[in-house]
């Protein structure tokens, strides 16, 4: 186990500028990557040499500049959309997977008394755009805050529109059995979504196979710049959604006020007005190319061991309930969110510490996720999250922070 962790970590540290910080005179152990992932060298790298060489805005410009640009620009697109197994002209930029969610909660069209079915403990962006989008229903979770799976079939009616999920859950780590959500939606005529913010940087993803409608994701969990992210929807869906906004760069013709209307550019780009988040997506299709250079598979393999070497190690030390700490390996990523039973100390307060003294940086309180942390009777949870470039020693560390904070 050991060997399997520390050998995929030991063949990417190096390229991590990040890790070599220290906080507090100690090595930074960065294990907060649901919540953002260090930046590799190459993605820093990519963002830079826009700036450096090829500043110039996409898609208009036909000087040198403009070209190398749009086409730097262009390849980071078609990255990403591999990296799911679309099309690239399925594939809208977005600023996140939060404007994602709510391009498709728009796009829907929904009216106040249609459904919309969720599991309770999704993060608040696949919550709130169905409390102001059409009539959330959200799936019963345990006292965990994993969904009762096998109460979905129910919750669908004939008023359900959508069934909106989180691939993988940003505070228990639990993967969704998609392939079963979709199968028991699509028999119903309802089509699905896929937050897959927390899964894209973890998982295989293949659109094709899973069978979902709508697939959101976020740059900045996958090793890539904030502020840019996509939505990957079907053409056919694309073809007929509304406009989410206008402006420059969307327009295929404009005609005189006294002429006619305007003619918008075919998907996706009649989706994206305005001057994209240029260098943020040229270097979102560098943290794809580094990712696809390690393999998908290899970091799954990492994943594996590291939930077990993780959850063992806090499964050892008294006064700590994890959350889903039964949940099997191949059921999770490596995420565990906790509890600590320190005397006058609140979990944010945990999390502090921990940095403070051992230099580990971990999230603290709700993660966004209140009704989760309401239903289950937490004031707050601590959670560690790490990725392919932690190793055991770094565990270690905050095993012994954990421990010492308990005791």
């Amino acid at each position: 186990m050991k060997e399997t962790i520390d050998g995929h970590a030991r063949s990417v540290r190096s390229q991590i500028p990040l890790l070599t910080r220290e906080l507090c005179g100690r090595p930074l152990v960065f294990l907060d990557n649901a919540s953002t992932t260090p930046k590799p060298r190459s993605v820093i790298d990519a963002v830079v040499n826009y700036y450096e060489r090829s500043t110039a805005n996409v898609h208009r410009g036909v000087h040198s500049l403009g070209e190398e640009a749009t086409r730097l620009f262009d390849d980071a697109r078609r990255e990403v959309a591999a990296l799911i197994g679309a099309s690239p002209g399925e594939v809208v930029l977005v600023r996140g997977t939060t404007e994602a969610i709510n391009f498709v909660a728009n796009g829907l069209e929904l009216g106040p008394e249609d459904e919309v079915v969720f599991p309770a403990s999704e993060h608040h962006a696949n919550w709130i755009p169905w409390r102001v989008h059409g009539k959330p229903v959200p799936v019963p979770i345990d006292e965990d805050g994993v969904p009762r799976w096998e109460t979905i079939e129910k919750l669908i009616t004939s008023k359900t529109k959508l069934v909106s999920i989180g691939h993988v859950s940003n505070v228990t780590g639990a993967i969704a059995p998609v392939e079963e959500v979709v199968r028991i939606a699509k028999a119903r005529g309802v089509p699905v979504l896929l937050d897959a913010a927390q899964s894209l940087s973890h998982l295989p993803l293949d659109v094709a196979k899973l069978g979902v409608d709508f697939l959101a994701a976020s740059s900045h969990k996958a090793f890539g710049p904030s502020g840019v992210g996509i939505l990957w929807s079907r053409k056919e869906f694309l073809a007929k959604c509304p406009l989410y906004q206008v402006g420059g760069g969307m327009i295929s013709l404009n005609n005189d006020i006294d002429v006619g209307g305007f003619v918008p550019r075919d998907a996706p780009f009649k989706f994206e007005a305005g001057t994209p988040a240029i260098e943020a997506t040229i270097g979102f299709g560098a943290a794809v190319k580094w990712m696809r250079a390690i393999g998908m598979d290899a970091i799954r393999q990492h994943d594996l061991a590291m939930s077990k070497y993780l959850f063992e190690g806090l499964s050892d030390i008294p006064g700590v309930r994890i959350l889903a700490k039964k949940l099997p390996y191949e059921q999770r990523i490596a995420l565990a969110t906790f509890v600590v039973d320190a005397p006058a100390m609140t979990q944010e307060s945990v999390a502090r510490a921990l940095c403070d003294m051992f230099g580990v940086c971990v999230s603290a309180g709700f993660h966004c996720t209140h009704v989760l942390h309401a239903r289950a009777h937490l004031p707050g949870t601590v959670r560690a999250s790490p990725h392919v470039y932690n190793t055991t020693e770094e565990i270690d560390v905050l095993l012994e922070g954990v421990r010492e904070i308990a005791s």
